[in-house]
């Protein structure tokens, strides 16, 4: 009877803690999708020469990474509060 009732909250806790792995992550593909739209942005828009960008870029995909799930997750909460674009500001030096 214990052995069951241990197997029973074992298996109800792996199945309450599998909700979250259902959350879409970054894929490598996206990831270095994100990178080269930053190296473009450092380098064009903010004039930096390539080292630069490539430090700038480095932190800010970490940092993105850290804090957002996915890209959707990224985009929707970015598009919804501008305080978001703060996040990765300390990255430019």
């Amino acid at each position: 009877m214990k052995n069951i009732i241990i197997i029973t909250f074992s298996f109800l806790f792996f199945s309450c803690n599998s909700s979250n792995k259902n959350i879409e992550s970054w894929t490598e593909e996206e990831k270095d999708i994100l990178f080269s739209e930053c190296i473009k942005y450092a380098t064009e828009i903010e004039k930096m020469n390539i080292e630069k960008a490539n430090d700038y870029c480095y932190c800010s995909l970490d940092i993105i990474i850290e804090n957002f799930e996915n890209r959707n997750i990224l985009n929707e909460k970015i598009s919804n509060d501008a305080r978001y674009r703060d996040l990765w500001s300390g990255c430019i030096n």
